[in-house]
């Protein structure tokens, strides 16, 4: 009976191990786009950009610049982490492509920090 529980026991912390390696490794392989690589990428593309929060255009609308160009964001209230913004913070914005046919794209953010 302990055999079996010590080989349950070890499997376990290998697959946290791989499991820990595998998101490290995705979140170092992921790079920061332009606006303009984000209009090229296919729907729910993980995707950073960085850049200015310009203004808000509707509810949880707003408006993101980097200097190849301007695209909407979504960004709900609890993406935000309490975080307050002004045009003139640089930020670091976590999300993916919202594709909604072929002329409207949007970044719908999951997180986003000041840098």
């Amino acid at each position: 009976m302990k055999k079996i529980s010590l080989v349950a026991m070890v499997g376990a912390i290998a697959s946290l191990a791989a499991y820990a390696g595998q998101g490290n490794m995705n979140n170092n392989m992921m790079e920061v786009v332009t606006v303009e690589q984000v209009r090229g990428m296919a729907d729910n593309s993980p995707v950073i950009v960085r850049g200015y929060l310009l203004r808000q255009n509707g509810e949880n609308s707003y408006v993101f610049q980097d200097s190849t160009g301007t695209i909407n964001m979504e960004i709900d209230q609890e993406d935000w982490g309490g975080l307050t913004v002004a045009p003139t913070d640089f930020v670091e914005v976590w999300g993916e492509v919202d594709r909604n046919g072929t002329s409207m794209i949007e970044v719908d953010v999951s997180a986003i920090k000041k840098l």
